[in-house]
């Protein structure tokens, strides 16, 4: 996976979290998904079926960055989570390298996008006999604090990003939003 096609996912993600006033904020490419502008229930679906949650009183607003993909936003508790998934290039590699190059290049991004980003935990998780890789931190973006995890996993040579940002003043909000997505 080329570095300028997960530089463009990252710095889209940053860029509108600060825009909207987002606290969430999730990502992955090209996901199969219902997506409407008004508020409400939304079914997604990614890594081939193998990673599915429901997300419920949000707008979906269809990205037009490079990579696409969708921001859900929850108006009320300005949490966003943008899900874009895409194809993960394993040529003259494995899928396991490509894999760890799709991670280290979010956190150097997530740093270089913010001085104040702060990596707190980095875990691999099983879901749904996906490997998960998460990392978590903190950030001060723009005056706006933030919880933030990143949520990685690739299947079938596509590879699947949730960046999710929530406001420190809403931890439990943050947990039960990556519950919710991790199907916990």
């Amino acid at each position: 996976m080329s570095k300028h096609l997960l530089l463009g996912w990252t710095r889209s993600l940053c860029v509108l979290a600060a825009l909207s006033g987002a606290a969430t904020l999730a990502v992955a490419a090209s996901p199969e998904q219902t997506a409407t502008a008004a508020s409400d229930t939304q079914s997604v679906s990614l890594a081939g079926g193998k990673l599915k949650f429901v997300l419920n009183g949000v707008e979906a607003r269809i990205l037009n960055s490079e990579n696409g993909g969708t921001m859900y936003f929850d108006p009320k508790s300005e949490r966003a989570i943008i899900v874009t998934e895409g194809p993960a290039p394993t040529a003259g590699t494995t899928p396991d390298a490509a894999f760890r190059l799709a991670v280290d290049t979010v956190k150097e991004k997530q740093q270089a996008a913010s001085p104040n980003f702060r990596m707190t935990s980095e875990k691999i998780l099983q879901v749904n006999g996906l490997k998960m890789h998460r990392l978590d931190g903190t950030d001060d973006f723009n005056g706006l604090q933030l919880l933030m995890a990143s949520l990685m996993t690739m299947n079938d040579q596509k590879i699947t990003i949730i960046e999710v940002m929530s406001s420190v003043n809403d931890p439990a909000g943050h947990t039960a939003a990556l519950k919710n997505i991790l199907g916990e």
